[in-house]
């Protein structure tokens, strides 16, 4: 069966849950892990008020792995900014107008580019959607650009809300929670990410990242079987 496998170096790791992990997650200290009310205090007041549940997630995992010099950044979501994406097709519904500040907080790069404007920094960042691989296929971008130029480090985020009804139903409900990578060399631990084709399979409950997070928490080899293919993490 064919199969890729990608040699990915990391530096430091941080990870948030709005409530307690699904898995347990304990490790030997690598990855950070914190779960209830992001910290995001660091964050000017009047910028804080825009964030969105999304948003304050990505922010708490970026700050606790980003250099302090600003670096690239790679984004992954697989639904993005859903609530606002909802807000804006109910408005449109009812034949109301679109909010210009609504519209421009819903694309799915808005969060990456709410965090350039917070830390003032004009590194090139990028967002990837691709379903429910939307965390592995990340890392495949994170890596490509990270190789490019090996020489600076590149934050990698995924990060994903619980979707609104109506779109809950067909599709797991999800998790609110990001996850946080920053790839470089001399790396303190290297993540071996493998992708295999395999049979259309049901959608597992759990997402990608949380599996993976299990491999960087010291719990061993992690694997998630969905639709597109078979990916298993280890490090």
């Amino acid at each position: 069966m064919p199969s890729t496998t990608l040699d990915i170096p990391l530096l430091r790791a941080a990870c948030w849950f709005a409530e307690e992990p699904p898995v347990p997650l304990a490790g030997d200290g690598f990855l950070e892990l914190a779960w209830g009310r992001p910290d995001v205090a660091f964050v000017e007041p009047l910028l804080r008020r825009r964030l969105s549940p999304l948003a304050k997630a990505f922010c708490h995992c970026a700050q606790r792995v980003a250099p302090p010099g600003g670096c690239r950044v790679v984004f992954a979501s697989r639904h993005g900014e859903a609530e606002r994406t909802l807000a804006i097709l109910q408005d449109l519904a009812v034949g109301e107008e679109v909010s210009p500040t609504q519209f421009s907080m819903s694309v799915h790069n808005a969060v990456p580019g709410l965090w350039s404007i917070l830390k003032g920094d004009r590194s090139p960042a990028c967002a990837v959607a691709a379903g429910a691989e939307s965390f592995g296929w990340g890392l495949v971008e994170a890596l490509a650009a990270f190789r490019a130029e090996p020489e600076r480090p590149l934050l990698f985020v995924y990060g994903d809300d619980r979707l609104p009804e109506p779109w809950a139903g067909p599709v797991p409900p999800g998790l609110l929670h990001a996850v946080a990578l920053l790839l470089g060399e001399p790396a303190q631990l290297r993540l071996v990410q493998t992708r295999r084709l395999a049979p259309e399979l049901a959608e597992p409950d759990l997402p990608q990242s949380v599996r993976c997070l299990q491999a960087l928490a010291g719990g061993g080899p992690a694997a998630w079987e969905g639709p597109g293919g078979s990916w298993s993490w280890s490090s």
